[in-house]
């Protein structure tokens, strides 16, 4: 039998007190659970978002709150202290948007990612305090780069990649250096990712960072040893079994440096190299060695013949590669050029007409006579190309009985003799004062050292093979073809092209006489410009005119 006790009045008030609180947390939790049926979608109660209230706002109040506080977050004040020095812009500058999608979702989340057991209570709190978010920020990089870079102005300083100087003396290191500036990623990783308060300025402490350059000093002296050791002596170039060298210094000029990937390159400027073969070009000035007919008055290109010339256009490129490889002996491309292009070529360089012409006289029938004539002959249509040089003994060579030279008269130290080939200095003095009075450049000749009356006085040129040589340079843009003629008593030698230039003497002294003679020239251009340059002879005084 079970016995029932007594219920006393201090066992009701314990049970009160005990129950109490759970009937007051089971009324919460049935309050909360039909305020969350109710608005389920909508933000907890008493919730703000940078100081906007926004509990118990609908997905659409919220958005539509959000984004007007997404457009007052452009004017926030951004204060970027850097060292001693502070930089001022605003958020809209910087770059920086608030993200109304992820903020939105911050907000949603107060009140329902607590656990379960506390969510009514924390509600029941919110009653009586509010709950806050904060807006959550985005960065826009592309927009914060050009305005961090302005306002950083001159105290931001880049490095400087090492290069090179190259002149023909040498290619030196020019050292690199680092730079200082505030970077993106400095200024990323100081802000904020979220704002409680817009009316705020945003403030944020970023060292600067030092930067190195992309290329090491080391990496590049190493190709500049590698310049300089290449280009010590010289480079041989060879076209076709023509060769040629050139100093390597010469080259100097034309290495760069470029930089890829990090990566540092030692190159050369190949429009630069092209310069270099140009003026250094192995192949002859006239290589198929056309020459000119006078035909009915008309300066004529006949004969040449094939032959195989520098270069292609890839040499420039080949020198390149080869310098750049170490290579000191470097094999250049050919091309064939044809007689007909050759003839084709001298067509177009502007031989048309006399510039030039002088006479000299000889008695008839002497053996020297041969002599004259017989060089004339060779050298008759001989074409001086623009910018080439002509010079008598290499184009005739050594005057010999096989070429139908014969014995003539000639000074020899000082004294009359007899040699084979005597009397082709009279050759020589006639071209002289051709290209004399056409204006051309003589760079090489020698007035015989005795006086000899038939020639002009202080004005003729001497030859012998190979130690005694007349030049002339043609520095006009024209071709110019030399053509003597002769009787049995005279050499005429004319210069054809077109005018350039004209030649007079303008002063000589002596006059007559023996000793140092000084002849000048004067020569006026076809722009009407004047240059004067002088010519010498010295004549033995211990001896008669001849």
């Amino acid at each position: 039998m079970r016995e029932h006790l007594p219920v006393t009045k201090a066992h009701k008030i314990i049970l009160l007190v005990v129950a109490t609180p759970l009937i007051l947390i089971a009324l919460i939790s049935a309050v909360w659970a039909l305020d969350q049926w109710r608005s389920s979608d909508n933000v907890a109660r008493n919730v703000t978002v940078a100081g906007v209230e926004v509990g118990g706002n609908s997905p659409t109040e919220l958005k539509a709150q959000l984004q007007a506080l997404a457009k007052e977050l452009p004017s926030t004040e951004v204060q970027i202290q850097s060292g001693a020095n502070t930089m001022t812009t605003t958020a809209g500058e910087l770059g920086l948007s608030m993200n109304v999608a992820a903020t939105a979702q911050d907000v949603n989340e107060i009140g329902r990612v607590d656990p379960l057991p506390t969510r009514p209570i924390r509600w029941f709190k919110a009653l009586f305090g509010g709950r806050s978010a904060e807006v959550t920020l985005s960065v826009d990089s592309e927009q914060l780069t050009p305005t961090l870079i302005a306002l950083q102005g001159d105290r931001r300083t880049l490095p400087v990649e090492p290069n090179i100087a190259a002149t023909e003396e040498s290619v030196t290191l020019v050292a690199g250096s680092p730079g200082t500036e505030v970077t993106i990623n400095d200024v990323v990783r100081a802000l904020p990712q979220s704002l409680s308060d817009l009316s705020k300025p945003i403030r944020i402490t970023v060292d600067p960072t030092v930067t190195d350059p992309l290329v090491t000093d080391a990496a590049v002296q190493t190709l500049v040893d590698q310049a300089n050791a290449v280009t010590a002596g010289p480079v041989t170039l060879n076209a076709g079994g023509t060769k040629i060298e050139v100093e390597g210094k010469a080259f100097r000029p034309a290495f760069a440096l470029t930089i890829t990937d990090s990566t540092p390159k030692l190159t050369m400027k190949p429009e630069a190299v092209s310069l270099i073969l140009e003026s250094k070009n192995p192949s002859k000035p006239n290589p198929t060695n056309v020459r000119f007919d006078i035909i009915d008055g008309v300066p004529t290109p006949v004969g040449g013949e094939d032959a195989q010339v520098c270069c292609t256009a890839e040499a420039p490129q080949k020198i390149v590669d080869g310098l750049l490889a170490s290579q000191t002996t470097i094999e250049l491309p050919t091309r064939v050029e044809t007689a007909q292009q050759g003839r084709d070529w001298a067509a177009g360089l502007g031989v048309k007409e006399v510039i030039g012409s002088f006479t000299t006289n000889h008695k008839c029938c002497e053996s020297r006579v041969t002599n004259i004539h017989k060089i004339s002959d060779i050298v008759r249509g001989t074409l001086i190309p623009p910018g080439a040089t002509f010079s008598v003994n290499d184009t005739v060579g050594r005057r010999t009985t096989a070429k139908g030279f014969v014995e003539g008269g000639v000074i020899q130290d000082g004294e009359f003799a007899t040699d084979i080939g005597g009397g082709v200095s009279q050759f020589g003095t006639t071209t002289f004062n051709a290209a004399f009075f056409g204006g051309l450049d003589i760079p090489a000749y020698k007035a015989h050292s005795k006086y000899i009356s038939r020639y002009p006085f202080g004005r003729e040129a001497t030859l012998a093979y190979p130690s005694v040589d007349l030049k002339i340079r043609n520095e006009t843009p024209y071709g110019v073809v030399i053509w003597p003629t002769y009787t049995n008593t005279s050499l005429t030698v004319s210069m054809w092209s077109t005018p350039f230039a004209k030649g007079e003497q303008t002063a000589q002294n002596p006059t007559s006489g023996c000793g140092k003679v000084t002849t000048e020239r004067t020569r006026t251009f076809v722009d009407g410009h004047t240059e004067k340059d002088n010519f010498h002879a010295n004549y033995d005084c211990n001896s008669a005119p001849h």
